[in-house]
């Protein structure tokens, strides 16, 4: 049965540096059909996420497209480990809203995992992969 983040995750990862423009962020999620990028070191770590919601910012000022990620990209990033029970992922998903967690080990971005791909998990499984707690 699958238990963890690691049993899920994709680790084809289109991420970008804190040094790349605005425009090449717009550029790579165009061409992956992606709606954010986690943003890593040149050690792999994970420093932060960039939304489509942050890009806009092109919209309204064609110069901001020469403006580096790290001006713009959120530093405050919501992410599991490789090891985070399938149940912890739902519930992170659910609490914040998101559409997809970067999970990591020792802080280095290793995979990402989808609300599509936990869903997709759970009807291959043909059961609920995340077991509810009993409240006594």
């Amino acid at each position: 049965m699958i238990q963890t983040a690691r049993e899920v995750m994709r680790t084809e990862i289109v991420s970008i540096r804190p040094d790349a423009t605005l425009a090449e962020a717009v550029r790579l999620l165009l061409e992956n059909r992606i709606s954010g990028l986690p943003v890593t070191d040149e050690d792999g770590i994970l420093v932060g996420v960039i939304s489509e919601f942050a890009l806009l910012a092109v919209t309204y000022d064609a110069e901001s497209a020469t403006h580096p990620v790290r001006d713009h990209m959120s530093k405050h990033v919501i992410r599991v480990h490789v090891d985070s029970p399938l149940k912890e992922l739902a519930d992170t998903f659910i609490l914040h809203r998101i559409r997809r967690l970067p999970v990591t080990d020792k802080g280095r971005l290793i995979g990402m995992v989808s609300r599509r791909e936990l869903l997709r998990a759970t009807m291959e499984a043909g059961a609920p992969i995340c077991q509810a707690v009993a409240m006594a």
